[in-house]
């Protein structure tokens, strides 16, 4: 296990040199850029070479898995972190700048080597061969690595944590999940490190349910208030206020209803509980979707088709005629 001592000072990050060693890498040259929040990127990328101390985390988190780095490090004028490829060559770019203030942040210099070891796991895990670039399935998935990778490192759960409670989206967008699922994702690949989950500060319930797992459990929240379980049981109980049947093969003898009113309502037992609701997609290709107030998705697709983030089948609606 390494120290924190093995790391690095906060202004290390930044590297000066002359105008000769910097190089232009144009959008419409990269074929993929996978990257750390779902920022715009401008349209000439100017590459330079990286600080030694940078480079000395890179050799660390390539140290801890065994591997040899299948890229090539530079810092870059990006807005956070990338991972891209050009003209079939790896790189991993970051800004320097931008590492120096999630440090100052957060106050915790283990923020920028997750977001480094987050950058590495899409190359590593093939994520930049795909042509869609940065999407919410392979983004839980290098988070999870990088969760994993702090915890061989040495960093505890909320180290690991630090950067992307400090910045990332609550809500998510159609490229990168939500902070709670990109949390949940780095305390999964922490704990299956051999951390133990005795510090809490960011972690998740049950994070197998979003990473490890594919199948989406919704998740039911009884309603606490009378009068509203009383309007969402009469909503859900009467064939007229139910628009359509919903199954899910994590539960098939659950019952599950949408209603008039898009609630997606199971009644168990005499007892109605309100699951999520359906709203707008934020997913290109799918017009609606249904939400719970942890920010959990499933997606509606053609035919009634329900799928979870990873774009897998796990369900269906049947409309009531």
């Amino acid at each position: 296990m390494k120290s924190i001592g093995t790391l690095f000072v906060l202004a290390a990050w930044c590297c000066t040199l002359p105008a000769c060693a910097q190089k232009t890498l144009e959008s419409e040259k990269y074929t993929t850029m996978c990257r750390y929040y779902s920022e715009a990127t401008t349209a000439a990328i100017i590459m330079d070479a990286p600080a030694s101390v940078t480079e000395k985390v890179v050799q660390d988190i390539m140290s801890v898995i065994g591997l040899h780095a299948n890229f090539e490090l530079r810092t870059a004028n990006v807005p956070t972190a990338a991972a891209v490829i050009k003209q079939g060559k790896r790189y991993i770019l970051y800004n320097s700048q931008f590492m120096n203030n999630i440090i100052a942040s957060t106050g915790n210099k283990w923020a920028a080597v997750s977001i480094m070891a987050h950058e590495i796991g899409h190359h590593l895990s093939g994520h930049t061969l795909d042509s869609e670039s940065s999407k919410p399935a392979t983004e839980l998935e290098a988070d999870e690595f990088s969760g994993f990778v702090l915890q061989k490192m040495g960093a505890s759960l909320a180290d690991a944590q630090a950067a992307m409670a400090a910045i990332a989206s609550v809500k998510g967008s159609h490229s990168h999940p939500p902070k709670s699922q990109r949390l949940s994702a780095i305390a999964w690949g922490w704990s299956k490190a051999g951390g133990k989950n005795s510090e809490t500060a960011y972690a998740p319930e049950q994070p197998k349910t979003i990473v490890a797992a594919p199948v989406v459990q919704p998740q039911k929240t009884e309603t606490k208030s009378l009068t509203r379980a009383e309007k969402i049981a009469q909503s859900a109980m009467h064939d007229k206020n139910v628009v359509s049947e919903a199954y899910f093969a994590s539960n098939p003898k659950g019952r599950y209803y949408v209603t008039k009113k898009g609630n997606l309502v199971e009644v168990d037992r005499d007892k109605v509980y309100l699951v999520g609701s359906l709203v707008q997609s934020n997913k290109p290709g799918y017009k609606m979707m249904l939400t719970d107030t942890d920010y959990n998705t499933i997606y509606i697709g053609s035919g009634g088709m329900l799928v979870n983030t990873y774009g897998k089948k796990i369900g269906y609606l049947k409309t009531r005629k």
